[in-house]
């Protein structure tokens, strides 16, 4: 039987041709430990891969949702301290990529706990959150270790596990050689904790 799968070691193989859009939904489909060893086996470091891959899957909850949801909802003061920790890796990151606007504001902002109405409407503007995102999306995708289109099918994989990139840039983590730790925000993440950086204070909720 013809599945995601199947597809994808066809495609690792060069059997034959996908858009990497086409394997969004492969690891909603084929999370057992079996078959993430499949899925990876194809790139280096498949093990580290595997375990990290593992550790999101088993951290979230599927059911009959699109995307892959945190398994827990963190309380008010647990998310400030790990949004607090968040914060503070990416203070280091924006230093790293010479961010100088997005450092000052992540060394003088404070972590506010808000509504997901509050949250939501700050997404909607143009602040210091997308900067970052978009300066760490370059970094990462100039230092991947290969331009295969296997890579790039396999981030996309990573992506439509949550529809996060952060949390694919953690599983895909071994991929690249810029230096970033995004497990405090995978601890973030797990708690249920949703952001947005903006020009006053770094919002969190849940």
């Amino acid at each position: 039987m013809k599945t995601l799968l199947s597809d994808w070691c066809a495609f690792c193989e060069d059997k034959v041709v996908f858009d990497k859009s086409h394997f969004l939904g492969l690891l909603k489909a084929h999370n057992s430990n079996e078959e993430l060893r499949q899925i990876f086996g194809y790139f280096p470091f498949a093990e580290d891969l595997v375990d990290r891959a593992a550790r999101v899957i088993s951290s979230g909850r599927m059911e009959d949702y699109i995307y892959l949801l945190p398994a827990f909802d963190g309380n008010e003061s647990e998310l400030i301290q790990l949004g607090g920790e968040w914060l503070e890796e990416q203070e280091k990151i924006s230093g790293a990529l010479g961010e100088s606007d997005i450092f000052d504001i992540c060394c003088s902002t404070q972590v506010l706990f808000v509504s997901e109405y509050d949250l939501e409407c700050s997404l909607q503007e143009d602040i210091p959150h997308y900067w970052l995102f978009e300066a760490v999306g370059d970094a990462i995708r100039i230092s991947r270790i290969s331009d295969s289109k296997q890579i790039y099918a396999l981030f996309e994989a990573l992506y439509g596990l949550a529809a996060d990139y952060y949390l694919a840039w953690y599983i895909g983590r071994p991929l690249f050689t810029f230096e970033i730790n995004l497990e405090p925000y995978f601890r973030f993440w797990r708690s249920g904790g949703k952001c947005a950086l903006t020009e006053r204070s770094f919002l969190v909720s849940n």
